[in-house]
């Protein structure tokens, strides 16, 4: 069964019109700048954070991916967005106030943002680099309301390893024995419209359709980027005023691939704990699980329990995530804005 799993990931992964491309996160609810460059600089502190994913633990070659991000805002006032939700000086973090219409606010002022990412994504033989610089403009649409627009550009390296295959015939030219491998430009477009208690946002990433794996011969495979678009959208319900629910969906089109849709409920008490779970349409179930340490560390883990054809070869998926807070003047434990 493993051998077998193993073989359907090589002919997925070598034909372009079968698979997404871009790694699969479970915890992009705390770190959509993954997905959206407009979220570079949204908080008032350099947000860096360090993630790894194995999937499909049990299946040979399954899927491996690591990454490391970082943004920051620059001309945003300590006086942007709301005041008190979140912040805190020691363990016992500031809660909202029991009553919400006592809850300062200021309006946000228009700044920039600039970020960071790296990300290594490894599938058996099939291995992607991906390294690319952010940028955002941030401006206030009403006193409450925000947005804003970012750009991503970068370079892919993907890589084919022939010597890594194993095939019964030795002699087969479908795959070429060598080491295939492919640098090319990135660019990603992003919105993200946002306030204390919702977010909408929009983005698409490797729209340089390029190829990717050079042709080495008539029969050597030939893969070429795929455009990927996100839609994705979330609301916090405030059930008291140290406990809140947030449901949010995420929809996911890497054409020709079938549209993908991720429906997420999160619960956060005291902005310290949260409790979340994940449905990914005909793939898998996920339970989430996480803490704000204090102002710099939080960390987070998440677990999927596969539902598709793969649950009779896999254990599941596991995700791990660490995030630091730099430059924390306000000393918010969570972050300022819903995202």
């Amino acid at each position: 069964m493993k051998k077998l799993a193993t073989l359907l990931f090589f002919l997925v992964l070598l034909s372009p019109a079968m698979a997404q491309q871009k790694a699969q996160y479970s915890q992009y609810l705390f770190n959509n700048f993954l997905l959206n460059p407009a979220l570079s600089g949204i908080e008032s502190y350099t947000d860096v954070r360090m993630g790894t994913r194995r999937q499909w633990v049990g299946v040979d070659g399954a899927p491996v991916s690591y990454y490391i991000s970082g943004h920051s805002s620059f001309g945003m006032s300590e006086g942007n967005g709301p005041v008190g939700p979140g912040a805190g000086r020691g363990f016992i973090p500031k809660l909202p106030s029991k009553n919400p219409r006592s809850t300062k606010y200021r309006k946000a002022r228009p700044h920039h943002g600039f970020g960071a990412m790296a990300q290594v994504d490894k599938t058996g033989p099939l291995s992607t680099t991906n390294a690319s610089l952010t940028y955002a403009y941030h401006h206030p649409i009403t006193r409450r309301i925000n947005m804003s627009v970012g750009l991503a550009g970068g370079i892919i390296q993907s890589r084919l390893n022939g010597h890594e295959i194993r095939l019964a015939n030795k002699g087969d030219m479908a795959v070429y024995p060598g080491v295939m491998a492919r640098t090319n430009f990135d660019l990603g477009l992003g919105t993200w419209i946002y306030a204390q208690n919702f977010y909408v946002g929009a983005s698409a990433s490797q729209l340089l359709t390029n190829v990717v794996a050079q042709k080495e011969g008539t029969f050597a495979p030939e893969q070429k980027l795929q455009p990927h678009f996100f839609l994705t959208g979330g609301y916090r319900i405030r059930v008291r005023y140290d406990l809140s629910i947030d449901p949010s969906v995420m929809l996911k089109l890497a054409s020709p691939s079938p549209l993908a849709v991720d429906v997420n409920f999160k619960a956060v008490y005291a902005n310290r704990l949260w409790l979340g779970m994940s449905y990914r349409h005909g793939d898998a179930v996920a339970a989430m699980t996480g803490m704000n340490v204090n102002h710099v560390l939080d960390f987070g883990y998440s677990y999927d329990l596969t539902t598709s054809g793969l649950n009779s070869a896999s254990s599941g998926s596991h995700e791990l995530i660490v995030g630091i807070k730099l430059a924390n003047k306000k000393r918010m434990l969570c972050p300022e804005w819903l995202w």
